[in-house]
């Protein structure tokens, strides 16, 4: 693994932004996105689809992907919560059904 140099304080303000930009290229992927568990809020992704929308940016292949999360997580009622262990609610239901 890469040994990481945290022991030394920085000097200057310069080295200390540089340290804090070494660090968070390491916690970087390969395909340039930072990785981490956040699932679970239901009004999340519906606000980065409707973004798209405005911005005119295609999702391409990963609407499908997008569309399989929001149903498997829709309530036996028809409507959606703004977690996916929340009972529907008319703003998660809203949101989810506009992102579909």
């Amino acid at each position: 693994g890469v040994k990481l140099e945290f022991a030394s304080k920085p000097k200057t303000a310069l080295e200390a932004a540089e340290k804090g930009l070494k660090m968070y290229q390491r916690l970087l992927c390969d395909d340039g996105h930072f990785a981490g568990d956040y699932g679970g809020p239901m009004f999340l992704m519906p606000g980065l689809i409707i973004t798209c929308y405005v911005t005119g940016t295609d999702l391409g292949p990963r609407k499908k992907a997008m569309e399989t999360y929001l149903r498997n997580h829709q309530q036996a009622d028809g409507g959606w919560g703004t977690h996916i262990e929340c009972a529907s609610t008319m703003f998660g239901t809203v949101l989810s059904y506009v992102s579909l």
